[in-house]
């Protein structure tokens, strides 16, 4: 059987190496064919191995594709653990979106896909709930921190701002998909950040420091 990397021995090092080469080329034939419609023997193909090749690495599809979530997730982390409490919270949800607002469409019909089988397959749902719960926290604990450096109104709950910021940027992704141009997805995104965080109309939409202007202490 010809292994994953044309190396024999399952050292840690390889393994980790021969998983993530299995997941790319899984997210690849996905994003190309979709959830449903793609097999283990395309993702084999693509590496040019056996279909038993890759069960040593991922008992099924379903297990590939919450290993590939993971490394989309830490993706996310990367993005949002550059923010500090006293950074401006506009500038914080544009790099969000500039960073993870994929130009690729294929990438955004592969998630909501994903979202629709979640309410069918009780594995992927598990997965998917306990990712939102933590797409949501951590946003909300940073506006939290934001609230009391005085860069966000008291008003809102923090947890209301993260889920708004959370579903519209998903529904982003839908409009992305049906043919919004992404510079006026981006262009909305900010008006919508500077709404919801209380940005006065003076302050630079792109400044890299607007939420020292004081915007938040003029609500």
């Amino acid at each position: 059987m010809k292994e994953v990397m044309g190396m024999p021995k399952m050292v840690p090092e390889y393994r980790e190496e021969a998983k993530r080469r299995i997941v790319q080329a899984g997210l690849e034939a996905m994003y190309e064919k979709g959830y449903c419609k793609t097999t283990m023997d395309d993702i084999a193909a693509r590496l040019d191995v056996s279909k038993p090749a890759l069960y040593r690495y991922f008992k099924n599809k379903d297990e590939l594709v919450i290993e590939s979530a993971k490394i989309l997730q830490g993706q996310y982390r990367k993005v949002t653990d550059q923010d500090e409490p006293d950074r401006c919270p506009v500038r914080m949800w544009i790099d969000t979106f500039d960073q993870m607002m994929s130009q690729n469409p294929n990438e955004h019909a592969l998630l909501l896909e994903l979202f629709a089988i979640s309410a069918r397959e009780p594995v992927i749902r598990d997965f998917s709930v306990e990712r939102m719960k933590n797409g949501i926290e951590k946003p909300a604990q940073m506006i939290a921190e934001q609230q009391n450096e005085g860069l966000v109104s008291q008003k809102m709950d923090p947890r209301t701002l993260a889920i708004a910021c959370v579903s519209m940027f998903n529904g982003m992704r839908m409009m992305m998909l049906l043919g919004v141009e992404r510079e006026e997805l981006r262009a909305r995104w900010v008006e919508i950040v500077r709404t919801l965080f209380g940005v006065p109309d003076e302050c630079p939409q792109d400044c890299a420091g607007c939420g020292k202007c004081g915007g938040a202490e003029q609500q």
